[in-house]
């Protein structure tokens, strides 16, 4: 199996009907930060970013018709928009594909929270048909694919626990460390134009290479509680000003011992140093959601 995302695989003697099932995990940003601008718009980051144990699940299988069908238990994502079928689509003009395929996504991960769903999708599904289709190319060409795709897609496709990312998000460092972190992510049910945030970001356009370095120095050393001081997200006010319930759960969230810092441009928050559910609990409406994680 190529990748530790792959939960099992199936092929065929035909080929045809051959299958995969894999994991397509949540992302948490550590470290967020905008330090300029490119043409045309596109904002240039520095991100360190936590690969999480929340997870959708994605199950493909070939398809002996040129075509391809998407079905998921989320009727609004069986959609062309849908990343996944971008993605297949993609792979299937790069490489000429004859055949098509069947994908089924039971989508778990919330959606317009910050967490990656999207993007994680559309990189299992490529480690999924390049290892169903035994494709044979680079990580680098599969990085060229993914950047074409999204912003965190090449972090979830190279099966990093950590990674500093850079660029538009596409340029990945993995960073390798032994620490596994127990977070309680908290989604109080906010969907956010991650488009209207990075607009509405007024912060300046400046670098905190103390905060990034504080990050890999504690990932590299293991050390949480140093870590606790370099977590930082830029984005926090300019979601919190469009949405004003987010700036509700940071402030409940806060209440405790804890450390809580929004994910990406929101709406979901994670834990660093809660001690259960019933302390991430107190205060919070019944109708917030909360998952327990930990590093993956």
């Amino acid at each position: 199996m190529d990748s530790q995302l792959i939960i099992s695989q199936k092929k065929q003697k035909s080929f045809f009907k051959s299958k995969v099932e894999l994991l397509s995990p949540a992302k948490i940003n550590l470290y967020l930060n905008i330090v300029g601008k490119y043409p045309g718009g596109y904002h240039r980051l520095e991100t360190v970013v936590e690969r999480i144990s929340l997870f959708d699940k994605l199950e493909i299988t070939i398809n002996s018709r040129p075509v391809i069908n998407i079905s998921s238990n989320n009727k609004k994502l069986e959609t062309k928009e849908n990343l996944c079928y971008k993605a297949a689509e993609l792979i299937k003009k790069e490489f000429g594909l004859p055949f098509g395929f069947n994908i089924y996504l039971e989508k778990n991960i919330p959606i317009g929270a910050g967490l990656g769903g999207g993007s994680s999708n559309a990189a299992s599904l490529l480690l999924g048909i390049k290892s169903l289709a035994n494709l044979n190319f680079s990580r680098e060409k599969l990085y060229e694919i993914g950047e074409k795709l999204g912003s965190d897609v090449n972090f979830f496709l190279s099966d990093s626990k950590f990674a500093f990312l850079t660029g538009r998000g596409q340029k990945v460092e993995p960073l390798f460390s032994k620490i596994k972190l127990n977070h309680f992510i908290v989604w109080p049910k906010v969907f956010v134009s991650t488009k209207k945030v990075y607009e509405n970001n007024k912060a300046k356009l400046t670098r905190f290479f103390s905060s990034v370095n504080i990050l890999k120095y504690s990932l590299k050393n293991a050390d949480c509680s140093f870590l606790k001081k370099g977590v930082y997200n830029c984005l926090e006010k300019s979601a919190f000003s469009l949405y004003e319930k987010l700036a509700r759960v940071k402030a409940v969230l806060n209440k405790g011992k804890m450390v809580a810092l929004m994910t990406g441009s929101g709406g979901a928050f994670y834990t660093i140093g809660a001690r259960s559910y019933k302390e991430v609990k107190s205060n919070l409406p019944d109708d917030w959601i909360i998952y327990k994680v930990q590093t993956f």
